[in-house]
């Protein structure tokens, strides 16, 4: 009975440390495209015109709103609560590109953006 008890708890963690990782990237990537600054958020379109909100490094990147830049860094997901006040709770999970650098391309973005 012990050793059954044993391998289900293995099992379990087992299967635990594997969904957590399955949510990781592997490394860090860099996008490029047109920075901007709406609502209190950075986000950048990039060349394919897929918008990324971006996370970190507003210092670094504050300079560079409206310029063409390359953003290295990770994907990750947030949780937003989007409740409004009395109703029942909503939450829902936000992909965010978490910024370690910045590079700027050009001083305009490109026509189109």
């Amino acid at each position: 009975m012990r050793k059954i008890l044993l391998l289900t708890v293995l099992v379990s963690v087992a299967v635990s440390v594997q969904a957590q990782n399955a949510g990781s990237s592997s490394g860090p990537t860099t996008i490029q495209g047109c920075l901007r600054y709406h609502h209190h958020e950075y986000t950048l379109r990039d060349n394919n015109g897929k918008n990324h909100q971006l996370s970190g490094y507003a210092n670094k990147l504050k300079p560079h709103t409206g310029h063409e830049v390359e953003v290295t860094g990770t994907e990750s997901t947030h949780t937003v609560n989007t409740t409004q006040e009395g109703a029942a709770s909503t939450v829902k999970e936000v992909t965010v590109f978490k910024v370690t650098s910045v590079k700027k391309i050009a001083d305009t973005c490109p026509t189109g953006d």
